[in-house]
């Protein structure tokens, strides 16, 4: 019975003997970073609050100045500084 021959293996002895190897300790020193400190997990607590403020309404009195209709509206916090148009005439209201 004849040996298999793996063939993967020898083309790389060939390719070795042929253009030669390079040694590991002519490269020189290996530099090495430190490793940063993994960064700390935010508990489940944390995240419930960020997501309860993210979603959470403030309610705002909005009055028209141009027909005097006012307005209770729930906004997101990201919304508290726009402008908004009064429902009845369409103007900006404050």
């Amino acid at each position: 019975m004849t040996r298999r021959i793996d063939h993967r293996r020898q083309t790389a002895a060939d390719k070795s003997r042929r253009q030669g190897t390079q040694d590991v300790a002519d490269l020189g020193e290996i530099i090495r970073l430190p490793k940063s400190p993994p960064k700390a997990r935010p508990s489940k607590a944390t995240l419930r609050e960020q997501a309860a403020a993210a979603v959470a309404k403030v309610t705002r009195i909005v009055r028209c100045a141009g027909c005097g209709h006012s307005a209770s509206v729930a906004l997101p916090p990201s919304r508290l500084g726009s402008r908004l148009r009064c429902s009845q005439c369409g103007e900006i209201a404050t």
